[in-house]
């Protein structure tokens, strides 16, 4: 009876059992309210953001786990925001123009929708999906194992959801005619020749609800026809992100070439490619999505770098000093409370990110040396012209 005391007793238990109850009860009362003709989607839609939030609620109770936790929030809040957007896009898509004029589309001519392999058909359009889930599955299951994966996963999620932010705003600024003839022809006729929607018709009750619905089933996930979403390449930006990951996280080989990260990357490339070939995407979409990724991951590591460092640039504009900075710290610096699973490591054991550490530290040795050095030569030579003034003087 003592267990079972302290296990009803215990706060993440009564928290956790009320919102199950709370959830089946909501998606009780919600199963028969049909969505376009279909029931128990919204008791999905509630099950999966459950599933989704109620982890990372959980997690900012405790003091380990609340920087990861605020984090995955952060990147949830940003999924919602750029599946809201990218129906809108839907709308925005002025299908009538065609597909624009693009250097591979214009070079490859498009696959077949299906392949065969050992007498199986597959579609050729989900072979960037396999590969991302191949090497989601993959990363996961081999960081999940080393003592510094909530240190990689808090990076990798804070990254992927302001990538999301990025793509949510690009995505509404300029509307391009989505590069798949078929989705074109699936997207709603709106009311300007060019067959987008103004934003007074996509204003309308009607509208606005039916962009609500297909941000419900994006999330649940239904998997509705997304099109018109073109910049930048979110597929790309999630294939990017896993690859960096373990060009970043992977241990260091002293050799020319590592062959884990050459498959990772070989990976990565095949399904950034695939992305172009079967017209999910133009190649300035996948090009854009390239250098964000790389640029929004390299900048958040070197902002971690000199959190780590104790470091802080002269601020340039004021939302450095107010809000980079300090955004970086709660996520780099260990909470009050919180007890480091760092531990030292040898360099056959570091990755790249440990030995850029390593290498600044010794930079920074270095420099404080050679300022030392270049102190003592002029206290020398000033020890001489001093003495040399005091001997003419005599």
């Amino acid at each position: 009876m003592t267990g079972w005391r302290k296990l009803a007793t215990n706060y993440y238990t009564k928290v956790l059992a009320l919102l199950t109850v709370y959830t089946f009860f909501i998606m009780y009362t919600t199963a028969h309210i049909p969505v376009k003709g279909e029931t128990w989607q919204w008791p999905r839609f509630i099950l999966s953001i459950s599933y989704a939030m109620f982890p990372a609620l959980l997690g900012c109770v405790s003091v380990q786990t609340r920087r990861t936790s605020v984090a995955f929030l952060y990147m949830q809040v940003a999924t919602i925001i750029m599946n809201a957007t990218t129906s809108v896009a839907w709308f925005r898509n002025p299908r009538e123009l065609g597909g624009l004029p693009d250097v591979v589309h214009d070079s490859i001519p498009m696959p077949p929708p299906h392949y065969s392999v050992l007498g199986r058909s597959f579609e050729t359009g989900a072979i960037c999906d396999n590969i991302i889930l191949s090497l989601a599955v993959a990363t996961v299951g081999y960081f999940a194992r080393r003592k510094d994966f909530s240190d990689i996963f808090r990076r990798f999620i804070f990254v992927y959801g302001t990538l999301e932010l990025m793509r949510s705003a690009t995505v509404l600024l300029t509307a391009l005619p989505d590069a798949n003839p078929v989705c074109r022809e699936l997207t709603p006729m709106g009311d300007i020749w060019n067959g987008a929607w103004t934003w007074t018709a996509i204003g309308t009750p009607e509208v606005l609800y039916d962009i609500m619905i297909h941000t419900l089933q994006i999330l649940i996930p239904v998997h509705p026809v997304t099109c018109g979403d073109m910049i930048f390449s979110g597929h790309c930006n999630t294939v990017m992100c896993l690859a960096l990951t373990w060009h970043t996280y992977y241990k260091w080989v002293p050799d020319f070439f590592n062959p884990v990260k050459l498959l990772v990357w070989t990976l990565a490339v095949i399904a950034s490619v695939m992305l172009i070939v079967t017209r999910i995407h133009y190649t300035l979409d996948v090009v854009l999505a390239v250098f964000f990724s790389m640029t929004i991951w390299g900048s958040y590591h070197r902002l971690a770098a000199d959190v780590a460092l104790n470091h802080r640039f002269i601020a340039v504009w004021w939302v450095d000093q107010k809000i980079l900075y300090p955004i970086m710290e709660y996520l780099e610096l260990p909470l009050i409370g919180e007890v480091s699973k760092q531990e030292p490591k040898s360099k056959e054991d570091m990755n790249l990110f440990d030995l850029q550490l390593a290498g600044m530290v010794m930079d920074e040795q270095d420099a404080d040396m050679e300022v030392r050095r270049q102190m003592q030569k002029r206290w020398a030579r000033e020890c001489i012209r001093s003495d040399g003034g005091e001997e003419k003087k005599e």
